[in-house]
């Protein structure tokens, strides 16, 4: 479990509906994942074009979106327990993400597939760094 502990930054992000893939958040998005040791967790999602525009109303699934609550990690899965979001539709709902890459420095999450209303199969593939440490930091 201590392999995904810490703070990652949010590298791309790839929305796959059919054939057809497509950047959400911004190209390059920005966000920020935490995991803790003690089981909590909080995820930020942001297109900085959005934020730089100083528009107060955000698409929650392009634009900015953000939840927290409790991880757990279950093999190559790690499912988040939302207890507070941006969009009050998700408190009290779970999302299960499968690790298909860690390492030392990078973790891509994968969205469970699912169908959509016309057929068509989607997943998010989230590619995520990890951020340096304190140490790291104060070496810049």
């Amino acid at each position: 479990m201590t392999d995904l502990l810490g703070t990652w930054t949010l590298v791309s992000c790839i929305s796959q509906r059919g054939d057809t893939e497509v950047s959400t958040f911004g190209e390059p998005p920005a966000g920020q994942l935490q995991y803790t040791a003690d089981g909590r967790m909080s995820a930020f999602l942001m297109d900085p074009a959005w934020a730089a525009a100083g528009n107060p109303v955000a698409d929650g699934f392009t634009e900015f979106f953000s939840y927290g609550g409790l991880w757990r990690r279950d093999g190559d899965m790690v499912t988040h327990d939302i207890l507070f979001a941006s969009q009050p539709s998700r408190v009290g709902t779970s999302f299960t993400r499968q690790i298909v890459a860690v390492d030392d420095d990078t973790v891509e999450l994968v969205t469970k597939p699912e169908v959509s209303k016309s057929g068509r199969t989607y997943v998010t593939r989230l590619l995520w760094k990890r951020v340096g440490t304190a140490q790291d930091m104060a070496a810049r």
